[in-house]
């Protein structure tokens, strides 16, 4: 029986969009039963969980974090124990001395977009090093991988266009909103919604996520209109979530932003549930599972125009040009003021549920099994 292995080191919500893909891949690759020796990378307070979870699978404990020296070293060393015949790096950080057959998923190339000191938390003379380190491991993974595996057909083209790579070496598994985002909500949390009227944002706070323009389009629209209208942000709390909270501050927007840092999928889906809309002025995304988890919680989407968002939110969205106050102003009055809101909601849930992570897993099996057959006919 083959063996493969998964770097699941991301495993877990602390890891936010990575951490949910991890979780949501291995959980679909486990419901199909695969024909294959399933080894499971992760710290070791993960992989007791794993194991737990996910008993037909074989659960590693490695202490070497991401993006670090020791992942260099102890990944290579564990991979070489295991002999895998193929081992899949849910992320670029392929180890660069791992010289055995992978894939691997490149979520997006925001970092080939997204550059300068406002992009990171490092010391100023540590970001040139950072950024190098960057570059070498994205290109080892493109370069030395069998296969790609990304969310969207964006991505994809993105890949194309700064790499000298094959189109049919990169293969899209597009992801899909939980299933927990489907279910019937429960009743307003009133400790956790607000009064008002309010938007929702989740996500990282990031400066491509383009958060600050979101605040004074909310600020501006409370102006025009004479409204109490809130902008609430789920953000992960780390140092650009204390960046924003002190850019809030500044901007004098106390009294229309509310900060929540982590948050159950059961408190997010009621977030969703209850707002006007959610909304995302982000100029640069891989997939945009938001939305897709809003739309799943019958919410309305405002998005931006940009990169991967038309192509997963489909026209189930209300987009805008994030660049445009006055364009952001004018979808959110639309938004508050719809006729339709029911027949328009029952759609986009229709819509989310044509994504699964039934298929992601599926796509990807099927990729793994791609590469058996590349290798073989060589």
């Amino acid at each position: 029986m083959k063996k493969i292995v998964l770097d699941a080191r991301f495993f877990g919500p602390s890891h936010t969009g990575l951490g949910r893909y991890t979780q949501a891949l291995i959980t679909g690759l486990y419901q199909l039963k695969p024909e294959y020796q399933i080894y499971l990378l992760a710290s070791p307070q993960a992989a007791r969980c794993l194991k737990n979870t996910f008993p037909r699978f074989n659960s590693i404990s490695v202490k070497a974090k991401h993006y670090s020296l020791a992942e260099q070293i102890e990944i290579p060393r564990v991979l070489n124990q295991i002999k895998p015949d193929l081992v899949h790096f849910l992320h670029f950080n392929a180890p660069i001395f791992y010289s055995q057959p992978f894939l691997v998923t490149i979520h997006d190339l925001i970092k080939h977009h997204s550059k300068g000191l406002a992009t990171t938390t490092q010391w100023p003379f540590i970001y040139p090093i950072k950024r190098a380190g960057y570059y070498l491991a994205i290109n080892n993974a493109v370069k030395r991988s069998e296969l790609i595996l990304t969310p969207s057909q964006t991505v994809k083209k993105d890949i194309l266009r700064f790499f000298p790579v094959k189109s049919n070496k990169i293969v899209v598994t597009p992801e899909a909103a939980d299933s927990i985002f489907f279910q019937p909500v429960a009743e307003k949390i009133k400790e956790l919604i607000p009064p008002q009227s309010y938007l929702i944002f989740t996500g990282n706070a990031y400066p491509h996520k383009n958060i600050i323009q979101l605040i004074k389009a909310v600020q501006l629209y409370r102006q025009k209109y004479n409204s109490r209208l809130q902008l609430v942000i789920v953000t992960a709390k780390d140092a650009f979530y204390q960046r924003l909270s002190r850019q809030v501050r500044q901007l004098n927007a106390l009294s229309c932003i509310k900060i929540k840092g982590y948050s159950s999928d059961q408190q997010i889906q009621n977030l969703y549930h209850y707002s006007v809309a959610f909304i995302t002025t982000s100029l640069f995304e891989g997939f945009g599972l938001p939305g897709l988890e809003a739309m799943a919680s019958k919410t309305l989407v405002l998005s931006s125009n940009r990169t991967s968002l038309p192509e997963v939110y489909g026209r189930q969205a209300m987009y805008f040009d994030p660049d445009n106050l006055d364009a952001i102003i004018k979808v959110i009055h639309q938004a508050v003021n719809l006729t339709n809101r029911k027949q328009r909601l029952q759609s986009a849930q229709k819509y989310a549920r044509t994504f699964s992570w039934q298929k992601t897993a599926q796509l990807t099996l099927n990729a793994y099994e791609t590469c058996f057959c590349l290798r073989s006919n060589q």
